[in-house]
């Protein structure tokens, strides 16, 4: 399996040839992104991480294309937004009639730091054979304010208390890449780097 962060790349189309499998990591990436699975067996695991603060008004676009058979992806899109920040994820799963036997989800997930912020998941599907296997996911919730009570009750600064919770909630896909059978030591300074200019 190979890991590829595309956090700043231009690329807006990214396609997989037959049997290859790739985990591709996004942080703070926005604009429209597709992924072609255009070879047999090939699959595509998406982790997509952005972190809003103050006005940041963001759109990520994703398609999933499925254009051979017996492909697999698989996105997850994951933001905490702080300040007034707003979020949206567009997700597409297309699925063409050669991409009989395919697999394909998709979900997004929103951690509201701050009163004012805003997120929204619009998932869609397009399948045109039957014998495929899909769904897709969306919540949206508020930071934890029992938790954050907690924390500073043993200590912690209100800050510090936020950032715990909010690695904590990137760190369920975090561990996900590194079940893939890849190392996450290239992406979790970035991560760390970016969380703390944030806060």
């Amino acid at each position: 399996m190979l890991l590829k962060d595309i956090s700043t790349q231009q690329e807006t189309l990214y396609t997989l040839q037959e049997n290859e499998q790739v985990i591709f990591f996004l942080l703070n990436r926005s604009g429209d992104i597709t992924f072609d699975l255009s070879g047999p067996g090939s699959a595509a695991h998406i982790f997509a991480f952005f972190l809003g603060k103050d006005t940041d008004k963001e759109t990520l676009r994703i398609t999933q294309k499925h254009s051979a058979r017996n492909t697999t992806s698989h996105a997850s899109v994951k933001t905490a937004l702080f300040g007034q920040s707003e979020f949206t994820y567009e997700g597409m799963i297309h699925i063409e009639k050669s991409g009989r036997g395919s697999k394909a989800s998709q979900e997004g997930r929103a951690l509201l730091a701050s009163p004012n912020t805003k997120a929204f998941f619009r998932p869609s599907l397009e399948i045109l054979p039957e014998d495929v296997e899909c769904r897709h996911a969306a919540t949206v919730s508020p930071l934890n304010q029992e938790a954050i009570y907690f924390l500073k009750s043993r200590g912690l600064t209100e800050q510090q208390a936020k950032r715990i919770l909010i690695e904590g909630f990137f760190k369920y896909d975090i561990e996900k890449i590194k079940s893939l059978g890849v190392s996450t030591e290239s992406i979790l300074p970035l991560l760390e780097k970016t969380l703390i200019h944030t806060l």
